[in-house]
């Protein structure tokens, strides 16, 4: 079902509501109405009848029965009915045949002040009339035909309303929403044109402030979004690939100069380990560019728990050191006076290929081949800071040292790939974290992470 028409349907059901519950009250307030004007029209005709009867001396009860008989306001079958303090009748004016008056109606009316109830079609009241010598009682029952039929009437206009309207409303309601809808069906046909090849395309906004100008901001937003990913992958492919195809090219252009001709011994073991070496830097290669493509993933897709930093820190360092024979790094732990204080939420793997990325990168790139790390907590967050003295990053580097496959000009003394610092930006980033990097010719390069505590 389209939103126009349960909008239209949803709109008519509540305008039906408020239709039936109205009707139900005028109706109710209408009847109750004309049920109390026609007691109060049958007390006066009763009330009129009496003094005429008993108060005046010349108004006899032939005289008050022409009287009445011809009084333009008489009710419809009209009965009036006077009884005297012994219960009995001295007058009466029928206007059709009627049964006796019940004399517990006479009897209710002396002992409770006054009687009214209803036989059918027709409403009987039953009150009393004092004079200063007599009690008497009087009756008077009448067929209320012009009230129920102004009832009949309304209730038939109600009930021709109350169909008639919700299907007017309905009508009214479903080209209103359709008119309301428009630009969001405009805004439909529109994303119809959307495809992988115009990514750049985006949303007309027509500047009314209203919902559908939010959400074409917001799918807006959203390409952008997807454009900068698929720009992000198409150039992460195409630099893998460029940087996969080095080490392969080189190991395929040793191996067919190694066949080439017969060679001895040594000539063999020494291009061996040269293809081992690219073999292994292939290798590495292949480890970062895995390990990026999981910091890529979303943070559902790792696994996550309790991790203490400091031990990570060690274990990074000890592979650091294994890795390279002339690294030196010094860990220095402070500010941290509990084991909570070094705990985070985060991917063990993750958070130790970031340590070592860090390490070898400070190492690699200082003179005396030496890191300092230090390691020290905040109120709500832990940071790891890595420096060396090496020369300074360019500025211009400095912008773009984050992104994969970029290498500064300060790159060429040592051999990567380019991977290992957009992948610490991404775990530090996974983790809620960020990466801060300082670097100048008198204080040397830093680079600092900040990683919310598990406890925060």
């Amino acid at each position: 079902m389209k939103i126009r028409t349960r909008l239209a349907l949803q709109f008519m059901l509540l305008s039906s509501l408020v239709m039936g519950v109205s009707f139900l009250i005028i109706y109710t307030f209408t009847s109750y109405y004309h049920k109390n004007e026609f007691k109060d029209r049958m007390r006066n005709r009763g009330m009129n009848a009496a003094k005429l009867l008993i108060q005046v001396d010349e108004v006899s009860e032939a005289l008050l029965s022409r009287i009445e008989q011809d009084n333009p306001v008489r009710l419809p079958e009209e009965s009036i009915r006077i009884f005297d303090h012994h219960n009995t009748l001295i007058f009466h004016l029928d206007a059709v045949p009627l049964a006796p008056t019940d004399p517990s109606v006479v009897d209710e009316v002396r002992l409770s002040g006054e009687h009214s109830s209803r036989n059918g079609d027709r409403d009987l009241i039953a009150f009393p009339f004092n004079d200063r010598y007599d009690r008497f009682v009087v009756v008077v029952s009448g067929n209320d035909l012009f009230g129920r039929s102004k009832l009949k009437n309304l209730r038939n206009i109600l009930l021709i309303t109350f169909i008639l309207g919700p299907i007017f409303t309905f009508v009214v309601g479903r080209l209103y929403a359709e008119r309301s809808l428009k630009p969001l069906s405009a805004l439909v046909g529109e994303l119809h044109t959307f495809n992988a090849t115009n990514l750049g395309q985006r949303l007309a906004v027509n500047g009314s402030n209203d919902e559908v100008d939010a959400v074409a901001h917001s799918f807006n937003e959203l390409m952008t979004r997807l454009e900068s990913s698929f720009r992000s992958q198409r150039n992460f492919i195409a630099n893998a690939s460029h940087e996969m195809r080095t080490p392969l090219t080189t190991i395929s252009g040793q191996l067919e100069v190694l066949l080439l001709k017969e060679r001895d011994a040594p000539s063999y073991r020494t291009a061996l380990t040269s293809v081992l070496d690219d073999m292994h830097a292939l290798n590495r290669l292949a480890d970062r560019l895995l390990l990026l493509a999981q910091a890529e993933a979303t943070a559902t897709a790792s696994s996550f728990a309790r991790v203490r930093l400091d031990e990570l820190l060690w274990f990074a360092r000890q592979e650091t050191l294994k890795a390279d024979k002339a690294a030196v790094v010094d860990v220095v732990i402070d500010n941290v006076e509990e084991e909570e204080d070094l705990n985070v939420f985060g991917n063990d793997a993750l958070l130790r290929s970031m340590l070592i990325n860090l390490m070898e990168n400070a190492c690699k790139y200082a003179d005396d081949h030496r890191a300092r790390v230090k390691l020290y907590g905040s109120e709500q967050t832990i940071c790891i800071s890595v420096s060396n003295t090496g020369p300074p990053i360019d500025p211009e580097d400095q912008e773009r040292i984050f992104e994969p496959f970029h290498r500064g000009r300060n790159s060429t003394r040592a051999s990567g790939h380019g991977i290992g610092l957009s992948l610490v930006r991404r775990i530090a980033q996974l983790h809620h974290g960020a990466v801060h990097l300082r670097s100048s010719a008198v204080s040397g390069t830093r680079f600092t992470v900040v990683l919310p505590k598990m406890a925060a």
